[in-house]
């Protein structure tokens, strides 16, 4: 393409660049927890490097796969108990995802396409509540997965299944790419062939015999990211509307979808391939969104393979665009360059306030220091506890999800919790913009008092005292 239609393109990446990079440095330069739940999953790593048990019963960990947790284990014996730098990882692998599936569809290849493709891939994450950007599994278990789909391409179907495996015990949900081989057979020209098939088949029954392994040998861990996970309530009358949203906010589709008829850039293996994965992951990342606590995130997977069947069509879209008059070239590559920033800038606003949200601040030192003085458990932050007295305790917000009835959290504190409460002196409690009103609700039913702490003044924690303790003071 001439300069002058590729200008619009430039301009299209420079907010794009600017909100991703922003994003970036804010998010990774927090030393503080973002989320409630970065923690929780941190300190479930250090339950299992000093081999306390992580799936055992009334202990409540994360609905998400084992592989995470023994991921952070693994680098907590590097780095110590180190939320930024698990979130650091994570980071990196979302990268690592955006430059793979970047090489696979963007052609032909030069650095500057290569350049454009990440860019957008990683800017998914714009569209997906900054996921690449927390301390949890999406962009893991989504490179696994893409990864295996590449191998099963290239006819190494026995390491494609030991990749999917390992992705959905990051997390569940990649489990639907076992799918999409079965779903490009069916868009081949030659149609579906019975070796092929049972090759393709090899997928999703090598996830389900892991699972059945899985329930028979480690029936906690099972309970766990299965039972607990398919117990939340789904609302299929949200799907409507996220269709909708889905289409009308990410209009990158419409001329990816257009270009697949053009006869002069037909269609190939990497178009198949995108397509393929967008019938499967559209109404998976839909149902998840329907679940009860679902978020932007769940679309993710959808949002990438658009962006790869865009980016794979886009030699064909650069050929109409060519294809037309001096006067309409300019004007149609602006169009599609809007398009582009309308798709993955459409939520920056909510960006901005994602990145605003924390739980936790400066002084959590004062707060470490404030809980070994008192011996304190901190069970919307457990890592404060451990850092003061090395008391491993149980998390909030894990309790309460696994302890939620179809889907919403219960209206009393769980048991276990409760007695860990009993036995304490004393609580640090976190403000975050996740309310816990059953929290706060029982520790006063509970008798205990909130104290004014000179070190813990206008901050996020704050410190009660059971009965017993305030008495002495």
């Amino acid at each position: 393409m001439r300069w002058g239609m590729r200008l619009p393109f430039a301009i299209a990446a420079a907010p794009i660049a600017i909100a991703v990079c922003s994003a970036v440095v804010a998010r990774l330069s927090q030393t503080a927890a973002i989320t409630p739940w970065e923690p929780a999953i941190a300190m479930e790593a250090v339950r299992m490097n000093l081999r306390l048990p992580v799936y055992a019963a009334p202990h409540a960990t994360h609905i998400y796969g084992p592989l995470l947790t023994a991921s952070l284990a693994a680098l907590f014996r590097l780095t110590g108990l180190s939320i930024p730098a698990a979130r650091f990882v994570l980071s990196c692998t979302g990268f690592a995802l955006s430059l793979f599936l970047a090489r696979i569809f963007v052609h032909p290849f030069s650095i500057a396409r290569i350049v454009f493709g990440v860019l957008l891939f990683y800017a998914s994450c714009l569209r997906a509540d900054l996921i690449f950007l927390v301390v949890q599994p999406d962009s893991t278990a989504l490179l696994l997965a893409s990864v295996a789909i590449w191998l099963f391409a290239r006819r190494n179907a026995g390491w494609a299944a030991v990749l999917l495996v390992a992705a959905m015990l990051f997390k569940q949900t990649a489990a639907a790419f076992s799918i999409i081989p079965l779903v490009y057979l069916a868009l081949l020209p030659r149609g579906l062939q019975l070796q092929a098939v049972s090759r393709a088949a090899l997928l999703p029954v090598c996830l389900a015999l892991t699972l059945v392994a899985l329930a028979s040998i480690w029936p906690a861990t099972f309970h766990a990211i299965v039972t607990v996970p398919a117990s939340i309530e789904v609302r299929p009358e949200r799907a409507p509307a996220i269709v909708i949203y889905l289409f009308a906010t990410f209009p990158v589709l419409l001329p990816a979808l257009l270009a697949l008829r053009s006869s002069r850039v037909p269609p190939g293996e990497r178009e198949r391939w995108a397509l393929a994965a967008l019938i499967v992951l559209l109404p998976a990342s839909i149902w998840t969104l329907c679940k009860a606590g679902g978020s932007y995130n769940s679309l993710l997977p959808v949002y990438l393979a658009i962006t790869a069947l865009f980016l794979a069509r886009l030699e064909a879209i650069k050929t109409w665009i060519s294809s037309l008059s001096a006067t309409w070239q300019g004007a149609a590559a602006a169009t599609i360059a809007a398009l582009i920033v309308v798709s993955f800038l459409y939520q920056v606003q909510r960006d901005i306030a994602l990145l605003r949200l924390r739980s936790g601040d400066p002084h959590y030192g004062a707060a470490v220091a404030v809980g070994r003085a008192f011996h304190a458990i901190s069970p919307q932050d457990p890592t404060i506890a451990y850092r003061a007295t090395g008391y491993v305790g149980e998390s909030l917000f894990f309790q309460l999800d696994t302890n939620a009835v179809q889907g919403n959290w219960p209206r009393q504190l769980p048991p276990m919790l409760k007695r860990e409460i009993e036995n304490a002196p004393a609580v640090i409690a976190v403000r975050s913009y996740v309310p816990t009103p059953v929290f706060e609700e029982t520790l006063l039913a509970m008798g205990w008092q909130p104290q004014q702490n000179a070190a813990l003044n206008h901050s996020y924690y704050t410190l009660w005292l059971s009965p017993a303790s305030a008495a002495f003071r």
